[in-house]
C-alpha cells in the first residue's frame, strides 16, 4: 500500500505527469481524512460554485484513514521525537506524517512541506517532485 498526502492528490486531479504516472501504478492508496478536507477546502473556496461530493468522487479510489485517539497520540509522540531533534512540523502535517506512520507504509509527497531530516529519520518519505 501507499500513503499519500494531500500533495499528491492536488496534482494528480491536476494532471501532473510524474505524479498521474506514479499514482497510476499504484494499487492500493491510502491517505487521511485530513488530506481529504484539505483538498475538499480547496474546492469550496475556488473560483466555482463547490461541488465537494463530486471532488470527494474524483479520487474515490483513495481510502482515507479517519485521525483517531491512537493516531492522536501517535502524533503527539512524533511531534515531541522531532522538536528533541530541533525541527517540528505543522500541526496538520504532523497528523497525517502519524497516519501515514500507522500504517507503516512511506509517505509519499509532492511539495517541500515533510522535508526535514528529523522526519526523515524517524520514517520514509518520498517526494514525487524532488
Amino acid at each position: 500500500m501507499t500513503f499519500v498526502d494531500t500533495s499528491v492528490i492536488i496534482d494528480y486531479l491536476s494532471g501532473v505527469d510524474p505524479v498521474v504516472s506514479f499514482v497510476d501504478e499504484q494499487e492500493t492508496l491510502l491517505t487521511s481524512s485530513i488530506c481529504v478536507y484539505e483538498v475538499l477546502e480547496g474546492e469550496v473556496f475556488g473560483p466555482d460554485e463547490p461541488d465537494v461530493m463530486a471532488c470527494r468522487r474524483s479520487f474515490g479510489r483513495i481510502q482515507a484513514l479517519d485521525f483517531d485517539d491512537r493516531i492522536a497520540l501517535e502524533a503527539a509522540r512524533l511531534q515531541t521525537d522531532l522538536q528533541s531533534r530541533g525541527e517540528t512540523l505543522a500541526p496538520r502535517d504532523t497528523m497525517i506524517a502519524a497516519t501515514a506512520r500507522s500504517t507503516g507504509d512511506k509517505l509519499v509527497v509532492a511539495d517541500a512541506d515533510f522535508e526535514t531530516s528529523a522526519l526523515q529519520d524517524v520514517m520514509a518519505v518520498t517526494n514525487l517532485r524532488s
